[in-house]
């Protein structure tokens, strides 16, 4: 419809500019014909004569004569003749001239010779030009007394090119504008007729062979999903589009929307059958995730009757289940066994992993094996059948009760930090071993360290000091130091909850992407 009206006007536009062209060019070739001829009948020095005694003569008559015969045989209104002088006109012949009466150029009367008229706007810039030799066109323009004028005017030169006058025609445009306004109404009547038409018969196909078909479909689709609610929740839905015979891409659109239909059914029937098995694996992971929970201690404090150390361990597994674990236990009375341990992976396969590797470090820690004897032996036992090439990094440490005597060993594990009464948490720097897993025959070392009372280790996992912001920033090790040193005062108990708070502020919207598991032994007094 846009379209039909844009053409229309267009069509409007071109053809009234075509046909006002067309008369414009005719009636500018008569009048500047017209003052070329009455121009090449005037003698430039009985126009000096005329202008400069203010006479007229038999030969003045004659040529009045015949410049109102021109009038008369031709579409002109008025004709006439003047010279140059000052900013303005005097007037030496006029086609309205009647002998006996007298008249003026502003009340329409006939201007006798002699007659002095100013010249404005576009006649005065004509004579500018007409004084320069230059070419000038005619003019067009309304006249509030006689309506639409054309005035054409030509020099009369003397023999040295100097102009002695110029004659001017005045023919009236009247008519032509009537007619080109005529012409503009019949033609927008015509176009705008047709244009209607066009579009109601547009529409009655587009209703035939689009609309209809299109509300077919629509209520098609629309009573699939009302009609059938019941049975797309149990997957027993049929098509119902109804078939449609267009031809065209109203057809294709009815057969897709009959696709469609069927892959939903299809698909609605596909995603229940995931859906069931989804909610028995999220049931089974619930299962996983609470046994994982279960194999931790997670009772505080956990040995209530023994003032002379305090433990507390927290972790948060980034997906249901994990591949962190620590572990505390006491070996004997006076001896106290610390593990904190990092499952390469993520998931249900780091959570079999970790609870293997887990239970492995336990036996041997109980047995009274040393540090580095336990990593060995589960180093060993893991490396076997681990095709799924798994690995573990792992701290260990038994503190013995009594002396404060402290033998840790570390496989490829982060360094924990240790701080001494009265003083501040620093890096506890040893060489690490290889992780557990990765290869067999190796040999792990051990450290020592004395703890005296008033002594706090902090142990932590990766996903401590590689916790991402959305920026993609690390929380890193400098912020990690710098939390725990802030409050050098608080207990196991309150320090971990505080740095996992710094790091929540820290990470803010962006996702947890790895386990953080913390752990902190504070060490009271020497026992008994």
């Amino acid at each position: 419809m846009l379209l039909s009206v844009t053409l229309s006007l267009v069509a409007i536009a071109v053809s009234y500019w075509i046909f006002s062209a067309t008369m414009t060019n005719y009636y500018e070739r008569l009048g500047t014909n017209l003052v070329r001829t009455l121009a090449s009948q005037l003698d430039a020095d009985e126009l000096d004569h005329y202008f400069e005694t203010g006479e007229m003569d038999d030969a003045y008559y004659a040529t009045q004569s015949f410049i109102r015969d021109m009038v008369d045989n031709n579409d002109v209104e008025y004709l006439y003749v003047v010279r140059p002088h000052g900013i303005g006109v005097t007037f030496l012949f006029d086609s309205d001239m009647e002998f006996e009466e007298g008249g003026t150029y502003d009340d329409g009367g006939y201007c006798a010779l002699g007659t002095y008229v100013d010249l404005v706007g576009a006649f005065a810039e004509n004579l500018d030009n007409l004084l320069a030799g230059k070419p000038v066109e005619p003019i067009i323009q309304q006249d509030e007394s006689y309506g639409w004028m054309m005035t054409a005017m030509t020099p009369v030169l003397h023999s040295d090119g100097s102009m002695a006058g110029y004659v001017m025609a005045d023919i009236s445009m009247n008519d032509v504008m009537n007619t080109q306004r005529t012409f503009l109404v019949a033609l927008g009547a015509l176009l705008t007729s047709l244009t209607i038409g066009f579009i109601a018969l547009f529409l009655a196909i587009m209703r035939r062979q689009v609309v209809q078909p299109i509300d077919l479909l629509t209520q098609a689709t629309g009573a699939f999903i009302q009609n059938n609610e019941a049975e797309l929740a149990q997957g027993t839905a049929t098509v119902n589009v109804p078939s449609i015979r267009t031809g065209d891409e109203v057809e294709l659109l009815a057969n897709s929307f009959r696709k469609m239909e069927e892959d939903m059914i299809s698909y609605i029937r596909s995603f229940m059958e995931i859906t069931a098995e989804k909610e028995r694996i999220g049931a089974e992971l619930n299962v996983a995730t609470q046994i994982q929970a279960d194999m931790l201690p997670r009772i505080f404090p956990a040995f209530p009757e023994r003032k002379e150390f305090d433990i507390y361990a927290t972790m948060d597994p980034a997906k249901e289940v994990g591949g962190d674990f620590y572990d505390f236990f006491l070996v004997d009375d006076d001896h106290l066994a610390v593990v904190i341990a990092d499952v390469s992976g993520k998931g249900v396969p780091a959570a079999l992993f970790m609870v293997i590797a887990k239970t492995l470090i336990k036996n041997h820690a109980q047995n009274k094996e040393t540090p580095g004897e336990v990593f060995t032996q589960t180093n060993e036992q893991l490396c076997e059948g681990n095709d799924a090439g798994l690995f573990v990094t792992a701290w260990m440490g038994i503190l013995e009760i009594s002396t404060g005597k402290f033998i840790y060993v570390n496989a490829g594990h982060n360094p924990p930090l240790l701080k001494h009464a009265g003083g501040q948490f620093e890096w506890l720097k040893s060489r690490p071993g290889f992780v557990l897993a990765g290869m067999e025959g190796v040999r792990y070392r051990e450290n020592v360290l004395e703890l005296t009372p008033g002594d706090i280790l902090y142990l932590y996992t990766d996903g401590v000091t590689e916790a991402t912001d959305a920026e993609q920033q690390l929380f890193g090790e400098d912020r990690l130091l710098a939390a725990l040193n802030e409050e050098p005062g608080l207990s196991v108990h309150e320090l971990l909850p505080k740095i996992k708070r710094c790091i929540n502020d820290f990470v803010g919207e962006a996702e947890q992407f790895d386990d953080i598991t913390m752990l902190g032994l504070s060490y009271r007094s020497k026992g008994v």
